[in-house]
Parts: structure tokens; C-alpha cells; sequence
């Protein structure tokens, strides 16, 4: 029986490539590797058929030469693999070392026989692009986000594969001092180059408090303002956010911040521009002065 891989540093990434991987299986068993016992655990409830978990790595990248292993060993058909930085580097070691493609950025993954299909967003998400490998193992990054994780089920066998010490000394290890937390947020609101002053964002903030929300905002406002972290933009090369609900306080809604925000359940836009693009992508559309209608919002809600 053939094998399809799915490797994530993160529980959340790693169950969501389960899900990508049953969506195509056609016989083929579901390989989870994981690299912690709560994520070994997580995922062997959620739809793998096997499930092994690294013992002894360091970082993520160290287990790279355990998995050139096996792989030519085993040769699975497809290896997926989740969309944070480690993960990538993960991808595109593997796929040098086997010589095979590697589509980044996947999204509608379909399985045609010998061949695997998938689309991605290119020049800047202004297109989608249709890719088709037939090289073996398949291998792509999967965009987070496009599917659900799962019902639990019977558990299935959880091994071990050790990894050899790296060559790469850890020195030190420090804790990431942000607090934001997008990707899983319900609520997100995010504020753009519409607001005017960088002190102006405590309103937004005062919002997404009051909501049990998280605050985000468009590139602009992080890159070149620089009055939020990088870490908080929202976008196609950025934060890929997926919450409830998505207010966005005077953005634009350009094409690259669009797709980081198109699964949205619910996306409300305040934004004076009646013209702007986010007004078409929105569900609910406020068109006027963010600093009237805020402060409006702000009240009514006894914020």
C-alpha cells in the first residue's frame, strides 16, 4: 500500500494536513510525523493511519536526514507539508534531495491517477494558477487554513524515530515575546493606512478588546509605518487568518490583504472610500468616517 506523508511542527498545521491527505487518498494509508507526544497523540485520534514521533531533535530541521532516509526506503506518493517557515525549509530539502517539484502555497489538492493537482495564488494573488506534477513523491507546501482537522476516532499505533545529534549547536533558546495570536483568533480587526495616527490604533484596540478579538493590520501599516510589529499583518505574505468574524478599520482592501482574510466567515468593513475594493469583499460595509462611526461603535457597545 502506498503511503501519503504529512510532516508540521505545529499540532494544528500537522491535523490539517491529515485532513488534505484523506481528501485524496485513493487507498494510499495517511504517515503523520510529529514532532511532540501531544501532537503524536492529537493526530493519531484525528485520521492518520500511522503515526511516528520524533525523539531527540533539537529543531525541527534536524530530523530532515531521518527522513531522506525513509523516504527512499519507502517512497511514499505524495509528501504535504504545513506553510510556517521550518516546515518550508523542511519541503524544500526533501524535495532537492529526491529532485522532484515542489508547489508552494497549495490549495485545492486533487489526486488524478499518477498524478497530483493543485492550484496557487501567483503575482501576488491577482491570479490562481493550475499546477499539475506527475513526479514522484509529489510534494507541495499546503496553505493553512483551507480545510477542517478531523472528527476523532479509534486511535491508531504511535512509533518512535530517534534522531542523531545535529551539527548544529543550540545555544540559546528564547521565549517569543508576542501576543498576538491571528491565526486562531474568532475575531479579528485589523487597521490600515486609513488611520491617521499610530496612537489612533488604541481604538481598534479598544475594539478587538471588547470583542474577545485579536488585533492585525494591513503590510503598510507594520512595513512601512512600522507602528505594528511584523508579525500582526495580514496577508498573502503575511498572517492567512480564517476568523468568525473580520472587521477591517480603514483598509483598502488591496488584493494581497484580501486573500489573507477571503475565508473569513463574516468580513465588515468601515472605510470612507465607497470605491475601494475591500467594499466589494465585504459582507457589511460602513462607508463613512472611521472617526465618526468608531467612536459611534466604541459607545454603543460601552467600550
Amino acid at each position: 500500500m502506498s503511503q501519503i506523508w504529512v510532516i508540521s511542527e505545529t499540532q494544528t498545521g500537522l491535523l490539517e494536513l491529515v485532513a488534505h491527505a484523506k481528501g485524496v487518498a485513493q487507498g494510499d494509508s495517511v504517515v503523520a510525523w510529529a514532532f511532540s507526544t501531544e501532537a503524536a497523540q492529537a493526530v493519531s485520534k484525528q485520521g492518520a493511519d500511522q503515526v511516528i514521533e520524533f525523539t531527540g531533535a533539537k529543531r525541527p530541521e534536524d530530523c530532515v536526514p531521518v527522513l531522506i532516509e525513509r523516504a527512499g526506503a519507502e517512497m511514499p506518493a505524495a509528501i504535504l507539508c504545513g506553510s510556517t517557515k521550518r516546515s518550508k525549509e523542511i519541503a524544500a530539502r526533501l524535495a532537492a534531495a529526491f529532485d522532484t517539484a515542489l508547489i508552494n502555497e497549495a490549495f485545492n489538492l486533487q489526486h488524478n491517477g499518477q498524478s497530483f493537482e493543485a492550484e496557487r495564488y501567483i503575482y501576488g494573488g491577482l491570479c490562481v494558477a493550475h499546477e499539475v506534477v506527475d513526479s514522484a513523491p509529489f510534494m507541495a507546501v499546503m496553505v493553512a487554513k483551507t480545510v477542517e482537522a478531523l472528527a476523532e476516532g479509534t486511535a491508531c499505533p504511535i512509533e518512535t524515530a530517534a534522531v542523531s545529534e545535529s551539527k548544529v549547536q543550540l545555544i540559546e533558546l528564547r521565549p517569543n515575546q508576542s501576543t498576538s495570536n491571528l491565526g486562531d483568533a474568532s475575531v479579528v480587526v485589523c487597521v490600515g493606512r486609513g488611520v491617521a495616527k499610530q496612537e489612533d490604533i488604541e481604538l481598534a484596540r479598544r475594539l478587538s478588546s471588547k470583542l474577545g478579538g485579536e488585533l492585525g493590520c494591513t503590510r503598510p501599516v507594520a512595513e512601512d509605518l512600522h507602528w505594528m510589529a511584523e508579525e500582526n499583518y495580514i496577508g498573502i505574505s503575511g498572517q492567512m487568518v480564517k476568523p468568525t468574524v473580520y472587521i477591517g478599520i480603514g483598509v483598502s482592501g488591496q488584493i494581497q490583504h484580501v486573500s489573507g482574510i477571503r475565508d473569513s466567515k463574516m468580513i465588515i468593513s468601515i472605510e470612507k472610500n465607497e470605491n475601494a475594493p475591500i467594499i466589494e469583499a465585504s459582507d457589511y460595509a460602513l462607508v463613512g468616517d472611521l472617526y465618526q462611526i468608531l467612536p459611534a461603535l466604541l459607545n454603543a457597545l460601552g467600550a
